[in-house]
Formats: structure tokens, sequence, C-alpha cells
């Protein structure tokens, strides 16, 4: 007892200059309260059991400081010569430092002693107020910087600690909460789980949109992190909730835990609640707390970061599989869904229930994309990008090119080629989005073109396009695992136009040495443009600075027009936009005319899908439009 105590004297020695730093002179009641509430902090930690503190600091040329503290807790099992450990790096808020970590060590001690936590070692630097744990705008102060390229390696080789994303954690309160979502949601190669309580996050993704109450950081301190002027772009990258919206897929895999009192003093539940909201319509994995008549400080707090170190602790534990009865009733709640012909819930991430409605259209196709190429990735399809399949040398290259979707081992696959949207004058062919992820695990070969725009081509030019890619692929999809005899035109709105002119008026395969007999199928997604000159009498003026005002040259690029029997046009299916009006003037139309013609053909209104969203939600599951399609491909491509 007496080494036990002579220790504790000791230890609270060492942390005299700490004391000194309270100014006693100038709020002696108060220095005196907080002195003696310190000394029994101190005293109890040194006390807690089964756990250590050890005060260190290391070099570094990236602080104006030179050198920075910190302080590590070990439990007592932890040997210099064992097993390497799980690592916590624990974050203080502003106006602390590494003696954070004392003040939790009891707590932590005791959750050891209890096996509500496994054994693991935390460490806590010492950061300067207002940083935010990220380096300063002018690049004097790179704590962030310190922190991921000299602290974690420094642990890694100073101390028995994890080596690994899997049991590499990061936590923090208040300021330090803010720095663990930042460096959670930055590094997630590096951090396999977050604890964020109360953080100081802001409830918008670009500053304008930050109401001004939660704006609560000084211009002075605004500037030091993000200059001045400000610089949006910096924002961009560094606040917690632009990282997750610019790139969500990164943060399939972590474990996220935020959590915050809804009487905050702060307002920090604002940013709390839309940090949760944004993870979950990114269907984003995380545990959100909302503590009832919880504030920014008092004892609740100390309560709370138990419920962050029990997260931190069935993470590391990972549940076991669901129980029997938990099973049974999954099952039983599936089959009552399906009973009503509606998809079962999934769970997340599930892609059945994503959102790419937000009104904003450059912002869902983004967020499309992204999701779309992580889908392709999980399903091990490659993309063959930019192979020429024409040659224009006055025009752009890119713009007569194609790339090709497969998988290692297909054979003798049929070949489907999607052509983009745009109004003739825009588009790009990685709007193909999900169709490559649902479509060659199928059996399928996918590609997508690009092809001349208006005014550098006529229409006659783009339908010729279309025509020269589709016969460059039945003559090389066998290199990509295709099958050439089989091959399929797919387009959107004015690629949905395109295929139909290609596969109705035959002059444009017969000039890329082919005929309309070497197409299997076509798939016309929402075109307005079946019947052109019908289309003419109430289009625009973005139509006809396309089609022109001379009825004679709509004939040739009218689908409508060249339908006739015993041509060998080939089946059609026909999809329409919910409640658009083309959708009764043009598209059921054209599907009597066909059926007169003797062309098998259907056509299917995408209930609840507009005319972006019925080409985006294409090839995800659960999407009924994409039900539909594989139907037919199905029913028209014997494989």
């Amino acid at each position: 007892m007496a080494t036990a105590m002579s220790g504790v004297l000791a230890s609270i020695a060492d942390r005299v200059e700490f004391l000194r730093r309270v100014r006693f002179r100038e709020y002696p009641s108060t220095a005196v309260r907080f002195a003696f509430g310190l000394l029994a902090c101190f005293l109890a930690a040194e006390l807690a059991p089964g756990s250590r503190i050890i005060r260190e600091s290391l070099a570094t040329d990236l602080v104006t400081a030179g050198a920075v503290e910190y302080a590590v807790l070990f439990p007592d099992e932890y040997s210099p010569d064992g097993e390497r450990l799980p690592l916590v790096l624990m974050l203080h808020g502003a106006g602390g430092d590494r003696e954070q970590l004392a003040r939790f060590q009891l707590q932590i001690g005791e959750m050891w002693a209890s096996n509500d936590l496994p054994k693991l070692v935390l460490v806590t630097p010492s950061v300067a107020t207002g940083s935010i744990y990220m380096d300063s705008h002018d690049g004097m102060e790179r704590w962030e910087t310190f922190i991921m390229t000299e602290l974690l390696p420094h642990l890694r080789a100073e101390y028995r600690v994890s080596v690994n994303r899997k049991t590499t954690m990061v936590t923090g309160i208040s300021m330090g909460g803010l720095g663990s979502l930042r460096l959670g949601f930055k590094y997630p190669e590096t951090f396999g789980a977050l604890a964020a309580m109360e953080p100081g996050a802001w409830p918008g993704l670009t500053r304008d949109k930050v109401p001004d109450r939660n704006k609560i950081r000084s211009p002075e301190r605004i500037s030091s992190l993000f200059g001045s002027p400000f610089d949006a772009e910096r924002f961009q990258r560094e606040n917690p909730a632009s990282i997750v919206e610019n790139d969500p897929s990164r943060l399939e895999d972590s474990a996220i835990y935020l959590e915050v009192g809804d009487e905050d003093g702060f307002g920090f539940m604002e940013g709390g609640e839309f940090l949760h909201r944004l993870l979950w319509r990114h269907r984003l994995r995380h545990e959100f707390r909302l503590v009832r008549w919880a504030d920014h400080v008092g004892s609740t707090v100390m309560d709370r970061s138990r419920n962050r170190f029990r997260f931190l602790a069935r993470y590391l534990e990972q549940p076991a599989p669901p129980e029997a009865a938990v099973e049974t009733f999954r099952q039983r709640m599936a089959a009552r869904h399906e009973s009503k012909g509606m998809e079962p819930f999934g769970f997340w991430p599930n892609s059945t229930i994503r959102s790419y409605h937000s009104g904003d259209a450059a912002l869902d196709y983004l967020r499309a994309r992204r999701d779309s190429e992580e889908a392709r990735k999980r399903r091990g399809i490659v993309r063959v990008a930019d192979i020429d399949y024409a040659s224009d040398a006055a025009g752009d290259p890119i713009r007569q090119s194609l790339d090709i979707y497969f998988r290692e081992g297909l054979a003798g696959a049929p070949v489907i080629l999607y052509v983009h949207g745009g109004g003739w004058v825009r588009g790009d062919k990685r709007r193909a989005l999900f169709k490559p992820a649902a479509l060659v695990p199928e059996g399928y070969l996918f590609a997508s073109m690009n092809y001349r725009f208006h005014p550098q081509t006529s229409l006659s030019g783009m339908a010729q396009d279309v025509a020269t890619a589709a016969v460059w692929l039945k003559r090389h999809a066998a290199k990509y695992g295709g099958e050439g005899s089989k091959l399929v035109l797919m387009g959107h709105s004015a690629g949905a136009h395109l295929v139909s002119v290609v596969a109705t008026n035959q002059r444009f395969m017969e000039a890329a040495g082919a005929s309309l007999g070497d197409l299997s199928a076509v798939v016309a997604i929402d075109t307005a443009m079946l019947d052109v000159p019908l289309r003419m009498e109430t289009a625009g003026r973005s139509q006809f600075q396309v089609f022109g005002t001379d009825p004679a040259a709509w004939t040739p690029v009218s689908p409508w027009h060249h339908v006739e029997a015993g041509k060998g046009i080939p089946p059609f299916l026909l999809f329409g936009a919910d409640g658009r009006a083309v959708t009764r003037q043009q598209v059921m139309p054209m599907e009597k005319k066909l059926q007169e013609a003797g062309v098998e053909v259907s056509s299917h209104e995408a209930i609840g899908r507009a005319h972006m969203p019925l080409d985006t939600y294409m090839g995800i599951d659960g999407d009924e439009s994409t039900r539909i399609l594989m139907e037919f491909l199905a029913r028209h491509l014997s494989r």
C-alpha cells in the first residue's frame, strides 16, 4: 500500500505544472474548487482498477510548439512483449489536453474489470484549442498531418498496439467529437470505427447553407481554418457532412457512433441530427443517440461516455449470427410482404431504397454513378474504356468510342449496346449507371457508346454512329466473351430515338455492312421522338435547333414512318415515364403500329418513375422496370 501511495503522490507532484496554469489570483474561490476537484479526479484515476497512465511527448516540425504531449492508458494486461492490443485515439474537447484521458481512466478501468470493454490501449494527444484536429489554412499548424503521419506510426512502433484498420478506432467529445468524425470519415482505411460524442459539426453541406446560429466559431478562428476570403472548396473537403456526401461508398464498412444531447447549449443537436439524416439517406449503417434532457456539459457526460465505449466493444467483438427466433421472425415478415406483392424490408445497405430524387439532377447523377461503380466493383465487373468503333478525322475521337463491361468466364454472351440521352447535344457513355452491374452477372456482355452531337453532325450522322458501333460489336464481341449474332440496342430519351431509327430505317445498318436482321431486339426508354412530324407540331426551340424546320428532313429519322411488315424489324420493348403525355401520344401509337406490322412489341408505363429516374433506376434490385427488361431479354435471347 505504501508503494502504491508513493506512486500516487509522485504522480500528483508531476501535475503541479498543470495546476499552476489555473489563474488562482484572478478567480480565487473558483480556482480552489477546481483544484480540489481536479485533485480528486487524479487520485481516483491513479487508484482506478487494472490501469495505468504514462505521459510522453513527441518532437515534430509540423506544429510551432516543436513537440506534442500525449498520454497513454494501458490495462494491467499490457506487456511490451505481449500481443498487440486494439488502439483507440481519444480526442479531447476545446480547452482540454492530454489530461482528459485521466478523467475517464476510472470509468474505463471499471469497464475492463466488469468485462464490458475488451482490453485496449487509449491515447490522447494535446492539441491546440479550435484546431478541430485539422491543418491550419496557412500550413503553420498541421495537426491532422501530425496525427496521421507521425503520431500513429510512432505509437505503433513504440507500443504493442494495433497496426490494422479493424482494431484501430477514434473517439472524442465536442471538438474531439468533430475531430473523430473528420478523421474517421476521411481515413476509413485507417480507422475501422469512430464514436463521436456531442460533436461540433455543421448542419449543412456548404458554409452558406449552415444557419447563422450554428456558426459559433469566431471569424478569426474560421479564417485560421478556412482562410480569408473563405475557401469554399476546403470546407467541402473538411466538413464531415460534405465528406460523406462526396463519396459515401467509402464508409460502407465503417462502424459509426454519433450522439448528442437534445438540450446541447451550443446547439450541436442540429449538426448531429443533420449527419444522422445524411447517413440514413446514403444507407450507411450507424448508431445515433439523441439523448433526452442532456446538455453539452454536466453530470450526464460521464454516463453517456459509457455508451460510446459499449459501442466500440460491440464493434470489436462483432455480434453473433441472429438467433433462431430472429431468423424465423424475419422469414415470416418477408413472406407477409411477398404475399402482398411487395418487396421485403431489407437491411442496410439496401439498394432498393436508395433515393436519387434530391431535386438536384447533377447531384443525383454523380451519386448514382458513384454507387453504380461500387456495385460493379463488388460484382467483379471489368470496364474497358474508350474503344474506337469509327474514325472521324475532323472530330473528337472520344465521341466515336464505346466502353465494354464484362467479367471473367463470360462466353457466348448476348450483347447489349446502350445509347445515352442528352437532347442530341450532350451526354456521355458513363450514363449506363447500374445497367452493367445488373446485366453482366446475368450472362450479358454490355457496351455503352458515345456518338457525335449536333451541330458536329446531323441526326442521320448520329444514327449512323449507332449502327456503326452495333456492327463493330457484332464483329468484335467474341474477344470479350460476347456473341455478336445476339445483339440488342438499348437507349434512353435521345438515345431511345436513335436506336428506334436504326432498328426501323434499314439504310443505317446497311451502310454499316449489315441488316435489320442482325438486330435481336430493341429497348427504347422514354423517347418523345417516335413519330417526329407529330411531335414537331408541339416542339420547343431546342427540338427545332436539332431537327430543323424542313419537314422533308424529319422523315428519315422518324421511326414511325419506317415501320413496315416484312422488313425484319426486331422485337421492341417501349418504356414510358409515369404520367408523361408523350407516353400516350408517342409510345402507345408506336406499339399499335408495330403490332399491325407483325412486329413483336410490348410497352410499360413506369409508375412512380419520371423521365430521368426511369433510366437511373434501371438495373437496381427491386426496380419494376428492371424486372420487365430482364423478362423481355430472356424471352428474345435464348442463351
